[in-house]
């Protein structure tokens, strides 16, 4: 690997080799942390700032060495950021705009420039990769764009819903290899067993109040009015979830991950152990409220089942037979499971029970979550240079300076859309197209369990790849869609061949990936 700056000699361990830092990165690393531990000790009020400080930089200058583990480990506190911020309200009060949001953006942005600049790699290889430069300069594009509502410090802030976790694409394809991403992913499962415990200890097993005073404190400041569960008659405590996450919706995804990530592994690796987690993750998503989460982690279920069998045909038949099967049960077992939900008493499992069973009523949210789709994709084409990247997000509301405010969606597709045109609509479902159609077809043809497992989280994900307000899953969503779409992409091999075989990574060649 080159590196253009200057390289500085370190003393290292035997056997390790420092690859080359740049002077000026380096003394800036230094002055930096002096100055966010001077800051931690002298001004307590700048505890959000110099604390945001000193986590990023710990994390480039790891990333300065080790790139690979840099992100790695972003990846894996970006699900305790939320409870970090929450912890400090007592101390600094809360701020809508805390500077400890742009640690994972600042972290992904140095290892863009850490991989593609100093050490000046290859960017688009590949059409989907280029499909991804060519969105990223919409979005950029959008700064500068006369049309776009909000003005250039929304659009900026913007970039870190829209453009952010499409650098973590480029991050995958740069550091991810085969180990890595096996450890996200039994890493995630571990990571959403704590989570879950804690995001039920929050709505059953808290003293007095049903949440802990910190979480207490953010829900009434922030005004998350979506947690309450509408209709209960106890609508203060009843709240749902949110765990360690900034949001409701994040936990339950991060809950559905790990199930689908279990299933890959029981299914293909033929270990065991990780079902000893699934009713604890099951009681915690049901309990999330989070209804269309549940539902798209049992079409990830039912859609992999088909994919197991490596036919097309036998996919399809077991696909279909699933989908059936799950509304036929809702016939037969709907009306009692809607009783037992109203005896029962549970706010939450009332709501879970009428929701699955009418989705289409039109005081439900599932209605609405349409209208916003479609209203989101019919602005793009009557705005077809689109309105801004802040016009779809909370950087719109926090940063705008305009009286217009925001419209979010509640979908990626139609915020892309609403906030990029037609053009930039049109590019991203490209995009989800190829994601799809390449991870599939690479399953196909190696049975790979980490495609199997990164299929799964891909449905479950459907609608949010790139929602940057989920910090967490939307870096680990494109982390793994860079790998899995990398055109020489490394694969261990099957459990069938000799061992000193199966050791050795085995390449995708280009040919097998899309042109």
């Amino acid at each position: 690997m080159s590196s253009q700056g200057l390289r500085i000699p370190l003393p290292v361990a035997r056997g390790a080799r420092w690859t080359g830092i740049g002077l000026p990165t380096l003394l800036a690393t230094l002055l930096g942390a002096t100055g966010a531990a001077y800051v931690a000790v002298t001004l307590p009020d700048a505890y959000r700032a110099s604390l945001a400080v000193a986590i990023g930089l710990n994390l480039i200058v790891l990333g300065m060495k080790w790139p690979r583990a840099a992100a790695l480990a972003t990846i894996l506190f970006l699900p305790f950021l939320g409870l970090v911020r929450r912890l400090l309200i007592f101390e600094t009060g809360w701020s809508a705009n805390d500077p400890l949001v742009v640690v994972g953006p600042g972290v992904a942005l140095f290892l863009f420039y850490r991989l593609y600049v100093l050490e000046d790699r290859k960017l688009g290889t590949d059409l989907l990769s280029k499909l991804v430069l060519g969105l990223l300069a919409l979005e950029l594009l959008q700064l500068v764009n006369p049309l776009a509502g909000g003005g250039v410090l929304a659009n900026l802030g913007g970039l870190i819903f829209l453009g952010v976790p499409l650098l973590w694409f480029f991050v995958g394809r740069a550091v991810g290899d085969a180990g890595s991403v096996a450890f996200l992913v039994r890493a995630s499962i571990v990571v959403a067993a704590i989570v879950a415990l804690y995001g039920l200890f929050q709505t059953e097993w808290a003293p007095g109040e049903r949440l802990p005073s910190w979480d207490q404190e953010w829900f009434e400041v922030a005004g998350y009015a979506a947690l309450k569960v509408a209709d209960s008659a106890d609508a203060n405590n009843t709240v749902r979830a949110f765990s360690t996450f900034p949001s409701n919706g994040e936990y339950s995804n991060y809950l559905a991950f790990a199930l689908v990530f279990i299933f890959a592994i029981v299914l293909h690796r033929r270990a065991w152990s990780p079902l000893l987690l699934v009713p604890l993750l099951l009681v915690a998503v049901f309990y999330s409220g989070g209804r269309a989460t549940m539902a798209l982690a049992g079409m990830a279920i039912v859609v992999l089942t088909g994919m197991r069998t490596r036919n097309g045909i036998a996919a399809t038949l077991v696909i279909v037979a699933g989908v059936a099967s799950v509304f036929a049960l809702a016939s037969l077992l709907g009306p009692r499971l809607d009783q037992a939900a109203g005896v029962s008493g549970d706010a939450i499992a009332s709501r879970n029970v009428q929701g699955f069973l009418n989705p289409l009523d039109p005081s439900g949210s599932g209605v609405a979550r349409w209208a916003n789709f479609v209203g989101g994709i019919e602005d793009g084409f009557r705005n077809p240079a689109g309105q801004g990247t802040g016009a779809s997000n909370a950087a719109g509301s926090k940063l705008s300076d305009s009286s217009k405010g925001t419209r979010e969606t509640d979908n990626d597709i139609s915020d892309v859309f609403l906030s990029l045109g037609a053009v930039g609509g049109i590019a991203y479902i490209a995009i989800i197209v190829l994601v799809f159609r390449t991870v599939f077809r690479r399953y196909m043809s190696t049975s790979s369990w980490l495609l199997f497992a990164i299929m799964g989280a891909l449905i479950v994900m459907f609608g949010n790849w790139l929602n940057g307000g989920m910090y967490a899953l939307s870096a680990l969503t494109w982390f793994l869609i860079g790998w899995a779409t990398r055109p020489d992409l490394d694969l261990p091999r099957p459990r069938g061949e000799a061992a000193e075989d199966r050791d050795a990574p085995r390449v995708v060649p280009p040919a097998e990936a899309p042109a």
